[in-house]
Order: structure tokens, then C-alpha cells, then sequence
């Protein structure tokens, strides 16, 4: 890809951020002394460089309860979305752990770390 074509896709994901911003800034919102961020309003959007020539983008729909992971891939000069999933029901989850300690492990070591703290009876 030529200089050119990376330029071009930074300047096409920078148009991108800005338009994000204008809407939030004209959401009502921010016209109501709350600071104009996704916190709060329907979209979550955090980014992160994974490699030297690639972002990957998580934006959550509070809305719709959906979450969507977006790469950016600047040698090949591309955006793709790579996964969506609804999250609605993941919340409702009491336990998804796949290693030790689960939560019922937690609670029966501070359980015993409260029954170990209290003097006893026979102790002046």
C-alpha cells in the first residue's frame, strides 16, 4: 500500500471520530451541564493498537445490549467488523469462569476467614 492509501484511511477514520463527536455534542445530554461522552449515552467505544499496522475498535450498544468488535488494518487499507454478539443474557451469568477460584470459592474463604476472626467464647 503507498503512503498515500495509509494517509487516506486515517484521514477516512478521522472524519469518522468527528462525526462520532458531533453527534455526541449535540446530544441532549451535553446540553444539560453532563459532559458529552459515550458514558452514559448509548454507545461504549474503546480502541486499542494491536499491532503496528492494526486497531481494533469495541463498541457496546447499551441499547440493544449488543456488542461489536471492529479491526482496522492499515497495510491493506481496510476496516472490517469482525464479530457481534448480543450481550443481554451474558449479564445474567452468576458464573462463566473456566478457572478456580469460582465464585462460591471466594465466598467460602471469607467465610472462613470471618469465623477464624472472631474470639471465642472460652478466650478472656
Amino acid at each position: 500500500m503507498t503512503q498515500r492509501g495509509k494517509w487516506g484511511f486515517v484521514a477516512l477514520l478521522a472524519v469518522m471520530v468527528l462525526a462520532v463527536l458531533a453527534i455526541v455534542l449535540n446530544s441532549p445530554a451535553s446540553g444539560q451541564g453532563k459532559p458529552a461522552s459515550f458514558a452514559g449515552e448509548r454507545f461504549l467505544v474503546n480502541t486499542q493498537v494491536v499491532s503496528d499496522s492494526r486497531l481494533a475498535t469495541v463498541v457496546v450498544d447499551a441499547e440493544t445490549m449488543r456488542l461489536l468488535v471492529y479491526q482496522f488494518d492499515f497495510s491493506r487499507n481496510q476496516m472490517k467488523l469482525m464479530a457481534v454478539r448480543d450481550i443481554s443474557q451474558d449479564v445474567n451469568l452468576s458464573r462463566y469462569n473456566n478457572l478456580r477460584p469460582w465464585p462460591e470459592d471466594i465466598r467460602e474463604m471469607i467465610e472462613a476467614e470471618k469465623k477464624a476472626e472472631k474470639p471465642s467464647a472460652e478466650q478472656p
